[in-house]
């Protein structure tokens, strides 16, 4: 066939399919429209910012490792009192 191109495009991108609520739907709809975007784009993009903005899994791991038996008030006095120390910045 001559002058005839056919374009094969293998995207190997996971899908995601969620159930909305009707109120969310329509809420995504208007904002993909506004934003000129897919729903599938504003999603991907929500997604993607939820999941930088969480805590490193260090944090987990080192979560209530620090063993103390002071109370959370003695221990914010005795940093107030190191950091009341003239060579020492302010915390306040």
């Amino acid at each position: 066939m001559t002058g005839t191109h056919v374009w094969t495009y293998n995207c190997n991108v996971p899908q995601l399919s969620i159930y909305l609520d009707t109120d969310t739907a329509q809420k995504l709809d208007e904002a993909a429209e506004r934003q000129g975007v897919s729903r599938s784009a504003l999603a991907a993009e929500a997604i993607r910012k939820s999941l930088a903005h969480r805590l490193p899994d260090e944090w987990f791991t080192l979560y209530g490792s620090w063993e103390d038996d002071r109370e959370p008030e003695e221990i914010l006095r005795g940093i107030r009192e190191w950091t009341d120390q003239p060579d020492r910045p302010s915390l306040s």
